[in-house]
Order: structure tokens, then C-alpha cells, then sequence
């Protein structure tokens, strides 16, 4: 119940403010937040030129095309001088099956369901010289990597269309104090909530239409031949005690970035835990509380940016694997090639992520780690992007598991008429075998064509 006090509590704050406010101005509250707001339209049709294996006999979808469309509004409006409050809302409708319902969900939602209108933000804070003081939803993003972080895991997405995934905030209370050159952030996780995923019924749910979720490709030891393992979420408690909590230390230096971070916490990985004792069914999908300590730096010199991360993880109870998951990366921004080839600018891209585990799973109540759910375990990515001039950009990206020779690929062209609107044309390959993590897609090839306007 306390977590859902959250959004009463800001709603009382913001409704005393936006009373006095309208007894001083003729504009309201509400009013002033409108006016400061900005927006981000997004229309993309896609094209799927190949059809999903036994789409009819699995009850996926198999439409050749998708249209989905995204309206974003920001906003920030300042109350007096010390205070200010930022509003977040995606609006999202698209033809894919079931993937919105409703509008807004509440803290601790359990559903997983996207909808029609919700809250990416939804903050009030507290704007003092040497500290910051915010509570609500807002985004919690953590890393110096260009395209993937092993570190950034504590914030939460929309992935209901993976091809269109949009950021949305957590909640949290959260202090930044600033010290000398750098700043301690300290933040409270109180709540646990179910963020949008791919619905039943989508094309997307599984491997080609197969069944779905982070275990859909995994044997489970122990389960009875004929058997179709019932999997269902299990959410921590709203106690203190299962809480996650951050802390994190960030600063530069002329050419470096750098970040150190301690956290405990749900983890953000998925585990299955065994039915009770004595029945055959469901299995729990759990996220295991996790200790986490994690740091980052980046060097710029000139045309070059190199960076590396590293994220260290131990499982209380030895419910999942302890790990150690890294990242180094390089990106070069090259002009004087690219002018002599009539462009402004030819920027590669490479990173390689690597996973090492230190121990595994070893626990009488969890059958399966999160080992599936750990993105890039030995991974090379790579993007290239040719800068043509202020109207043109082309280029792509390339993600290869090096162990299961399993990958992804995107090429794409764009054209920005001026700040405000571009269009591009994109295409995506998915490539390996069925039960690879991009492979299992690999009749979900697409082409896009986006138009982008902000105003």
C-alpha cells in the first residue's frame, strides 16, 4: 500500500501548488505544464516478407504489415525557485494484436499489459545548490557506452513491439548531492512492477511462433515428458526489506567520464523456481535479489572515445549464477576521409561484450538460472554511421554471439529536411539456429518506413 501512495502524495503536493498558483495567475497549473510541453510523433509501417511457421496452428499473428504509430510529451515547469515538476507521457496504438489495452497502470501493476497512454515520468523535486532531492517516476539511466551497456539495467521499457521499444521510468526516491567535481546519487527502488511485454498471440512472443517467455527455449531438468510447463510471475513483497537500493558515484576530469555504483536489490534477470512441493505445476518466474557492484570509464582524446564497463553480480542464496559481465568499446569519428569524399563525417563503432561465471545456480527451489535472459555474453557489436551532410545519414549496426554464431543486422537511410522532421528507410535481418537468441526470429525479417516529426 505504500508504494501506491506514491501518486496520491505528488497528486496532494502538486493540487495545493497548482490551487495557489490559480489564485495568483489566471493560468493554471495544468495550463503552464501544457505550455512547456514538447512533443515526438513517430509513424512506422513494417513490412515482414516472410511468414511465421505454423502461425495458424499456434494462434500467433502473421499479418505481412504493421503500422505503429507514438506520440511522446515533455514537459517541465518550475515552482518557485527551488522546486520543479517533469511530466512524461507516451501515447502508442498500433495493429499489432493485443499489444495495448487501457490507459495508465499504477505502481506495483502486475499486468505486463502495454496501453493506449501512460506515464514515462512523473516527478517532484527538490532544487537546492549542493543537492537534489526527487521522488516519482522518472528514468535511471547508467553507463558511458555508445550502443550496450552492462551496467544500465535498473530502468524499465515498453517492449510490447521489439522493434519500437520505448523507455519508461521506475520508482523511485532519489538524492544527488554534488561534491566537488563529481555527484552521489542515492536511490530507493520501493516498487516492482510488470513492464509491458510481447502479448500472447504475437509474432514476437517466441521463436517463430513458438511458445513464449525468457525459458521458451530452454529444457526444464525434471519436468514430466508430455508435460507443458504453467510458468507464472512471482512479485517480491512491499516491505522495506525487498526494496531495491542504488548508490552511485560519477564525475570527469578533463577527457574522463567515469562512474562507480553498489546496489541490492530484485535483480534484473529472470530465474524459474520449482512448483510446490507435491504438485507438478506452475513454475515461478522470479527476479532473485542480487547484490551488484558495477563502474565505468571513458576516455576521449580528439576523433577517438574509448570506454569499458564492467558489472559484477552475486545471487543471495545462490538462486541464479554469480557473473562478471564486461564491455570495451571504441568509437572513432573520422572528417577528413569523409570530407574527401564529399561527407561531413564517417563515425565505426565497435564493442565487444564478454560474460565470465563465477559460480552457477546451486539452489534445492530454482531449476533454471537467468543465463537465457543475459543479453551479449560474448558478443561483437558494431555500428557504422556516414554522415552525408545536415540533411543525409546512412548506415547500420551488426550484433554477433560469437559462441552460438547466432546474429542480428540493420541497415537504414535518412533524411532530415530541418530539426524538426525526418524520414528513414530501415531494414533487419535476424540470423541462426531456432534456439539462439536471434535466431529464433529469423523469419521475422523486416523493412520499415518511419516518419519522425517533433513540435
Amino acid at each position: 500500500m505504500a508504494n501506491r501512495a506514491l501518486i496520491p502524495a505528488l497528486a496532494c503536493v502538486l493540487g495545493a501548488w497548482s490551487a495557489s498558483a490559480s489564485a495568483d495567475d489566471e493560468t493554471s497549473f495544468l495550463g503552464e505544464v501544457l505550455s512547456n510541453a514538447t512533443y515526438r510523433s513517430q509513424v512506422i509501417v513494417t513490412a515482414f516478407p516472410r511468414a511465421v511457421d505454423q502461425a495458424e496452428v499456434e494462434g500467433v499473428e502473421d499479418d505481412p504489415f504493421e503500422v505503429w504509430t507514438h506520440l511522446g510529451l515533455d514537459s517541465k515547469t518550475f515552482i518557485g525557485e527551488s522546486w520543479a515538476f517533469d511530466l512524461g507521457a507516451e501515447a502508442i496504438f498500433s495493429t499489432y494484436r493485443d499489444a495495448e489495452r487501457g490507459a495508465f497502470s499504477v505502481p506495483s501493476s502486475r499486468s505486463g499489459q502495454g496501453r493506449y497512454l501512460d506515464l514515462s515520468r512523473l516527478t517532484l523535486s527538490y532544487l537546492g545548490e549542493d543537492v537534489e532531492l526527487v521522488i516519482g517516476k522518472d528514468a535511471l539511466p547508467i553507463g558511458v557506452a555508445e550502443i550496450y551497456s552492462p551496467t544500465d539495467i535498473y530502468g524499465a521499457t515498453n517492449a510490447a513491439n521489439p522493434l519500437e521499444t520505448v523507455d519508461y521510468g521506475v520508482w523511485q526516491l532519489r538524492a544527488d548531492v554534488y561534491i566537488g567535481g563529481g555527484q552521489l546519487t542515492a536511490v530507493v527502488l520501493p516498487v516492482e512492477e510488470a513492464t509491458p511485454g510481447v502479448p500472447d498471440g504475437s509474432r514476437w512472443v517466441g521463436g517463430n511462433g513458438t511458445a513464449g517467455n525468457e525459458f521458451s527455449s530452454i529444457e526444464i531438468p525434471g519436468l514430466l515428458p508430455g508435460l507443458t510447463a504453467d510458468i507464472q510471475d512471482d512479485y517480491r513483497g512491499s516491505a522495506p526489506g525487498d526494496w531495491g537500493y542504488l548508490l552511485k558515484y560519477g564525475g570527469s576530469a578533463p577527457g574522463v567520464d567515469y562512474f562507480v555504483t553498489a546496489y541490492n536489490g530484485p535483480g534484473a534477470y529472470p530465474v524459474l523456481k520449482l512448483p510446490l512441493t507435491g504438485t507438478l505445476n506452475p513454475y515461478y518466474k522470479v527476479y532473485p535479489r542480487v547484490t551488484i557492484a558495477s563502474a565505468g570509464a571513458a576516455v576521449t582524446e580528439g576523433p577517438w572515445k574509448l570506454y569499458s564497463e564492467m558489472a559484477v553480480t552475486w545471487a543471495s542464496g545462490d538462486r541464479d549464477d554469480d557473473t562478471t559481465r564486461a564491455l570495451i568499446g571504441a568509437k572513432y569519428r573520422e572528417t577528413t576521409l569523409a570530407n574527401r569524399l564529399g561527407m561531413d563525417e564517417i563515425t565505426p563503432v565497435v564493442e565487444f561484450a564478454k560474460e565470465w561465471r563465477q559460480d552457477e545456480q546451486d539452489s534445492a527451489f530454482y531449476v533454471v538460472s537467468s543465463k537465457a535472459a543475459r543479453p551479449n555474453r560474448n558478443n561483437i557489436i558494431a555500428s557504422l554511421t556516414f554522415q552525408v551532410s545536415e540533411e543525409w545519414k546512412f548506415g547500420g549496426a551488426h550484433n554477433r554471439a560469437l559462441d552460438q554464431r547466432d546474429s542480428a543486422s540493420s541497415l537504414y537511410v535518412r533524411y532530415k529536411p530541418n530539426d524538426n522532421l525526418w524520414y528513414q528507410l530501415s531494414g533487419s535481418e535476424f540470423h541462426g539456429r531456432d534456439d539462439t537468441a536471434f535466431g529464433r526470429y529469423s523469419r521475422h525479417d523486416s523493412v520499415q518506413v518511419e516518419v519522425n516529426y517533433s513540435f
